[in-house]
């Protein structure tokens, strides 16, 4: 009997000797790669990043860009505070906002929407002054175009001789337009060419990028929407965000001269919901690409106008410069 257990005990350390062996020859199994977590919202503001998404880009060992596009900045703030969004594509107010509220712990890529917001209307308008007297209609009450709008009225001395209405949206203004009960407004893109399409009154009558250059003396720039990143993230992985912003660039101008085939693919990717409507749309979106250090200036001019205007717009104070990404 004790000959058999002896027996046993050997042919299980035997046995526990060859796994092992067997387990140090094949080794440890592959690199999971790391998932970086891109994300937009809805409208012009990710348009230009559409080839990074429909392609998975970048292309990068190690890495696993993955796309997501939020239809609301509430949906996407807390999980670019949690970290849990390394890249996103926002407005540049709420990117200062941002930038407060985690204490440095984002920082701005760089531009990627200048203007997006045009005058329209069913009369003529000679220029912006010729406002006065008459009522503009607006959407969104205390959101970028109120502040913009309310800078180019104050500027050129007609803010108190020209009647602000809003509209709780942008959709209502221009289902208001194409019915006639909105003489003149400022609407953004895509809203505009819908107008434009559906209307056969309303014309687009100042665009509002030109007259902002104008106003300010070139100091400024609508500079409306940006790229930004995961300061940490952005620290320890400066490979991939070099690629990334090298697809980007090759992204913005895929979309600037083949509007029809980027249309096909923001509509299936949710970004807007025709694809004809992007086509038509890209042409008045303004989509580029700035780096920070690039765009500062203008990125500084633009958000002392809202802070100016109401301080909460850019989160309290004007970011200092540790809020422009330099890689």
């Amino acid at each position: 009997m004790k000959k058999i257990i002896l027996y046993c005990a050997l042919v299980g350390l035997v046995t526990l000797g060859l796994t092992g062996c067997q387990e140090t020859a094949a080794g440890p199994g592959p690199t999971k790669a790391l998932e970086v977590n891109i994300a937009g919202l809805k409208g012009p503001t990710s348009m230009g990043m559409i080839q990074l998404m429909a392609e998975d880009l970048p292309r990068l060992q190690g890495y696993t860009p993955v796309y997501t596009a939020y239809g609301a900045p509430d949906d996407l703030t807390g999980k670019i505070i949690s970290g849990e969004v390394q890249i996103a594509a926002v407005p540049t107010n709420l990117a200062s906002v941002l930038y407060h509220k985690t204490q440095g712990k984002i920082q701005l890529l760089g531009i990627n929407t200048l203007g997006v917001i045009h005058l329209v209307g069913s009369e003529p308008l000679a220029d912006f002054t010729a406002l006065k007297g008459k009522t503009l209609h607006l959407s969104g009450k205390g959101a970028t175009p109120d502040y913009a709008v309310n800078y180019l009225l104050e500027t050129l001395g007609i803010r108190d001789e020209v009647t602000l209405e809003f509209f709780p949206d942008h959709p209502s203004l221009a289902q208001a337009v194409i019915a006639g009960d909105a003489t003149y407004a400022v609407l953004p893109e895509p809203f505009v060419t819908q107008v434009l399409s559906k209307s056969g009154d309303a014309r687009l009558l100042i665009d509002l990028n030109t007259l902002w250059e104008e106003v300010t003396g070139g100091q400024s720039l609508l500079t409306m929407g940006g790229l930004i990143v995961n300061t940490q993230f952005a620290e320890d992985h400066p490979d991939f965000l070099a690629a990334f912003l090298a697809d980007y660039r090759k992204s913005v101008e895929f979309v600037n001269t083949s509007p029809a085939e980027a249309g096909e693919l923001i509509a299936a990717h949710g970004i807007l919901p025709e694809a004809g409507l992007a086509a038509a749309a890209i042409p008045n979106c303004a989509i580029v690409l700035q780096d920070a250090k690039e765009a500062r200036e203008a990125v500084e001019g633009f958000l002392k106008i809202l802070m100016d205007s109401n301080p909460n717009a850019v989160g309290g104070k004007l970011p200092d410069e540790n809020f422009y990404y330099q890689p």
